[in-house]
């Protein structure tokens, strides 16, 4: 072998190894540059949920009538079951009530309503026709989920009863109907690319 050609072959080693060097160092700030993206955590409840939960108290409200209520001066007080946000739920229905005439003042209250909230909350539910995700035997690798036919179903419901009290006396007095609203969010996969979304979270509710 001619010393001309070891000395092209040394050159082409050191070309190659510093190309490999230089893809490494480019792989790696990818890589970094990935893992140091900024990522916003999602809130807890998240902006659907927030959303079906609203939407459900909404409709529940507007199923209850409280004309019988308007004009008079009365205390509210609002129980719910769930470990949510109390106090939103009662200055909502609070709101609400005095949008109709109803005027919520404590002191000097004719009437005493107590308003129950015996259901708040959101269910979660999916059908999946395919292959579910798992994990590899021996292997260990991770195996995506194949969805021919995936149905996630995410629901609201929201019941409301108003009780009224005489204010001084707390006796009975009356009590509506409960009124129910619900409301939904679903995604569906189907052949594994095709994503749709049906939901009536963005629907008025209506009187």
């Amino acid at each position: 072998m001619s010393v001309g050609h070891e000395a092209f072959e040394a050159r082409r080693r050191r070309s190659g190894a510093g190309g490999g060097v230089t893809g490494l160092v480019a792989l790696s700030f990818l890589i970094g540059g990935c893992a140091f993206s900024a990522q916003l955590p999602a809130t807890q409840p998240s902006g659907i949920t927030q959303q079906l939960l609203t939407r459900s108290l909404d409709r529940a409200l507007a199923r209850i009538e409280v004309k019988r209520f308007a004009g008079q001066q009365v205390a509210a007080e609002v129980y719910t079951q769930s470990g949510g946000n109390q106090a939103f739920i009662r200055e909502y229905i609070i709101a609400w009530l005095g949008e109709r005439g109803v005027r919520v003042a404590p002191d000097g209250a004719t009437l005493a309503l107590k308003v129950f909230a015996p259901a708040y909350g959101t269910d979660h539910a999916e059908s999946l026709i395919g292959i579910p995700a798992f994990q590899a035997p021996v292997v260990a690798i991770p195996v995506p989920e194949i969805a021919l036919f995936k149905w996630v179903r995410n629901r609201g419901l929201a019941e409301v009863q108003i009780y009224a009290f005489e204010g001084k006396t707390n006796v009975f007095v009356d009590k509506t109907p409960v009124g129910t609203g619900r409301a939904k969010f679903d995604d569906f996969t189907v052949l594994l690319v095709i994503n749709f979304t049906v939901t009536d979270i963005d629907k008025p509710s209506t009187e």
